[in-house]
C-alpha cells in the first residue's frame, strides 16, 4: 500500500488551486476565532470574551509577524512598502479584502470587506467592537515586523464606517528611534 505526503498532493495543486487553498485556511482561521469567541461570550459576557479576544490577538500578530519575516527570509521589515507587503499575506487579512498603499512615506492599511462583520449584521447581533482588538493584533504584529515602526487606528468599529472601508490602520517606521 503507497505511502504518500502532504507535500505530494500539494503538488499536484496548479498555482491557483494553492491560491484558493491559502484562501480557504483563512477563511477556516476567521470561522475557528468567531466560534470560539461566541462560545466564550455565550458562557462568559462580551467583556469577558473581548478581553481574552485581546491576549490572545496580541499573540496570533506576534506570531504571525515572526513566521512571515522567516518565510520572506528577512531579519526585520524596513520601508513603508514592506509594512504593506506583510500586511497583505497575512492569514486573515488578505481575506478581508484586504488593502495597502503607500502615501507620503505612509502605509495605509484597509479592510474592505469585513465578511466576520456582516455575518454578525445578518444575524441581528450588531457589530462587534473589533478596535481593542486590532490594536493588540497591530501591537504583536508591527512590533515583530520592526520595533521602530509606529502606527494609529484612523478608524475601526465601533467607529463609523462604509460598507468598503470597514477599518484603517496608517504605520510608519520612526526614524528617530
Amino acid at each position: 500500500m503507497p505511502v504518500w505526503s502532504n507535500v505530494d498532493e500539494y503538488e499536484k495543486l496548479s498555482k491557483e488551486q494553492l491560491i484558493d487553498l491559502v484562501k480557504i485556511y483563512g477563511r477556516f482561521a476567521l470561522t475557528l476565532d468567531g466560534l470560539w469567541f461566541l462560545g466564550v461570550e455565550h458562557m462568559e459576557g462580551i467583556d469577558k470574551a473581548l478581553a481574552v479576544d485581546e491576549g490572545v490577538w496580541g499573540e496570533f500578530g506576534k506570531g504571525e509577524a515572526k513566521i512571515l519575516k522567516r518565510f520572506l527570509s528577512i531579519d526585520r521589515v524596513s520601508t513603508p512598502e514592506g509594512i504593506c507587503s506583510a500586511y497583505l499575506l497575512t492569514s486573515v487579512f488578505s481575506n478581508l479584502g484586504g488593502q495597502a498603499e503607500v502615501r507620503d512615506g505612509r502605509c495605509y492599511l484597509s479592510v474592505t470587506d469585513c465578511h466576520p462583520q456582516k455575518a454578525r449584521v445578518r444575524k441581528g447581533m450588531g457589530e462587534f467592537p473589533c478596535k481593542a482588538v486590532g490594536i493588540a493584533y497591530f501591537d504583536g504584529f508591527l512590533k515583530e515586523l520592526n520595533p521602530d515602526i509606529r502606527y494609529r487606528c484612523i478608524l475601526c468599529p465601533p467607529d463609523e464606517h462604509t460598507e468598503t472601508l470597514w477599518c484603517q490602520w496608517e504605520a510608519w517606521i520612526d526614524e528617530a528611534v
